[in-house]
């Protein structure tokens, strides 16, 4: 017999649109993928884009619901939702979310979180939170401390089932505008590959006094003086800004011993060395089955109402 789907759920981020249709169970029946992120939708037509992303669905399933996370709720979205001040837990998030004015059907946005880390800065996310809630829920982790590496890393400090704190390290965006956009980039290959050893000596320089901005200069010079080779110099740069990264939150959260790690797919190469060489063991987690879980348990209270 086949499964009724029950909900519509939809991760829209900056850079593109993911669709599933959950069945009974919260399974997935079907994926729809668009690159259409908030900032590609022309007009700023978000329904149409939502119906051109599962409007079959929606019509084959006139009733059913959709479910939203992530920036599609922030300032340049669809609608903003509101920041939930942490900590929090995902039924605090479920009872915050906003539905969608003038449109056909039910559909929620669920809202981001807000934060300040130990040393007072002003944090916030929309997206991951769902992520984290989804762990929680599905897995039944209570505590610890999660790491979603990315454009945007975020660091998550989980408490009592709530997310207690988080902090955001921008290591991806860093690494793309000083290899791309910088001088220390002119010696590096577009195309380079990983190396271990060049990517392990900038694990190594950001545990160096200097700061940062001392540090990063290195990756020219190396070059111009030719004590490292043209093709590790990426894999340096990349090394120093995820090495800066973990000691950060390593300052930041203690010295945990385990992380949960969020990613599509396996953990990046770079990252997994980055954790061996901080003496961090990982948990694994699926980022895109964690966010599906978070949904899912916003959906399942839809239902209870």
């Amino acid at each position: 017999m086949a499964d009724t789907p029950q909900c519509i759920a939809v991760d829209w981020g900056t850079s593109s649109l993911r669709a599933t249709l959950l069945g009974s169970s919260g399974q997935p029946l079907g994926r729809v993928a668009r690159p259409s992120g908030i900032m590609a939708v022309p007009n700023g037509n978000f329904a149409g884009e939502l119906e051109m992303a599962c409007g079959a669905w929606r019509q084959a399933y006139p009733d059913i619901t959709v479910l939203m996370s992530g920036m599609i709720g922030s300032q340049q979205g669809w609608i903003e939702s509101p920041y939930l001040e942490a900590p929090c837990d995902m039924k605090g998030l479920i009872a915050s979310m906003i539905t969608v004015p003038d449109v056909d059907g039910q559909i929620y946005i669920m809202p981001g979180i807000r934060a300040r880390t130990a040393d007072g800065a002003p944090e916030i996310m929309r997206g991951e939170e769902t992520q984290v809630g989804g762990v929680i829920t599905a897995n039944g982790v209570t505590d610890g401390l999660f790491c979603i590496p990315g454009t945007h890393s975020k660091w998550i400090h989980v408490r009592d089932s709530q997310i207690h704190d988080f902090a955001t390290f921008i290591t991806g965006e860093m690494f793309s505008l000083l290899k791309n956009h910088s001088i220390l980039g002119r010696l590096m290959d577009p195309e380079d590959t990983f190396n271990l050893d060049s990517f392990t000596q900038g694990l190594e320089r950001a545990r160096e006094a200097g700061g940062l901005l001392h540090r990063l200069f290195s990756a020219r010079a190396l070059g111009i003086l030719e004590e490292m080779t043209k093709p590790g110099l990426a894999s340096f740069l990349s090394g120093q800004l995820i090495g800066s990264e973990i000691m950060g939150a390593k300052a930041l959260y203690g010295g945990s011993n385990t992380v949960q790690v969020l990613t599509t797919g396996m953990i990046s190469e770079p990252y997994a060395h980055a954790f061996d060489w901080a003496n961090i063991s990982t948990v694994p987690r699926d980022a895109e089955a964690s966010a599906l879980a978070g949904i899912w348990a916003a959906a399942k209270h839809i239902q209870e109402l």
